[in-house]
């Protein structure tokens, strides 16, 4: 399958958003994401466009006329006729198909907040990923989540930084070694990452840099979307 397709890309983002992507195939486009700027920016492209959409919708409830009906096209005495069971077949099948969509736009409608945007990928080369950069589209946070193997140094930290086009570099906290770190932003820390087009790691004294700016090696620098 050609994943640099933006057809197919496309199709695949919509389908994670809508929640019809499931299974083996929602676990792929999730590692996908981790690994192609492509497939982020389809990604963030429907979660930008459906997650209004969704919220305007107002909720409607069937009539008790229309529950009705359904059930008894479901449940009722019909015919033991073949045609009939066909009928009835074709029945069931339309009525969990409308279930299901009802299903999925009320949960949309019901979200509580748009969902993070992974929005940098951080590794040594493309095929060897460490952390994922998601942020919820406030901005007022990072969640830093660890997807590969990273190799603790005694005695040192890794630490993510912003890269602002003209500025000094802001540092934008420690990296975790494992799982996922929730690390909320300043408002300076907020500026220098829209002001960034690349976000760097630097490796650093345990507690990180004593001077406000990388004082080790920098190991990694990856370019970001703007963020505005």
């Amino acid at each position: 399958m050609n994943y640099e397709n933006p057809e197919l890309l496309d199709r695949l983002a919509a389908e994670y958003v809508l929640g019809t992507l499931r299974g083996a195939a929602r676990r792929r486009f999730d590692r996908l994401c981790a690994q192609s700027e492509a497939a982020r920016r389809a990604l963030w492209r429907w979660e930008d466009d459906w997650t209004p959409l969704s919220r305007a919708l107002t909720p409607v409830q069937p009539s008790p006329q229309v529950w009705g009906s359904v059930t008894r096209r479901l449940f009722g005495s019909e015919a033991r006729v073949p045609g009939a069971r066909r009928r009835r077949g074709w029945q069931l099948a339309a009525a969990a198909a409308v279930v299901a969509v009802a299903l999925i736009v009320g949960l949309l409608v019901r979200q509580p907040s748009v969902p993070p945007q992974i929005f940098a990928v951080l590794g040594t080369d493309r095929a060897h990923p460490l952390w994922q950069l998601e942020r919820p589209k406030t901005l007022a946070a990072l969640t830093i989540r660890v997807v590969g193997s990273v190799q603790r140094e005694p005695g040192k930290d890794y630490e993510l930084w912003a890269l602002p086009k003209g500025g000094q570099p802001v540092s934008l906290g420690l990296l975790p070694a494992t799982g996922t770190l929730a690390h909320p932003l300043s408002e300076a820390q907020r500026a220098a990452l829209r002001a960034a087009d690349k976000v760097a790691v630097s490796v650093e004294p345990t507690g990180g840099s004593p001077t406000g700016s990388p004082t080790g090696p920098i190991i990694i620098v990856t370019p970001v979307p703007a963020l505005g």
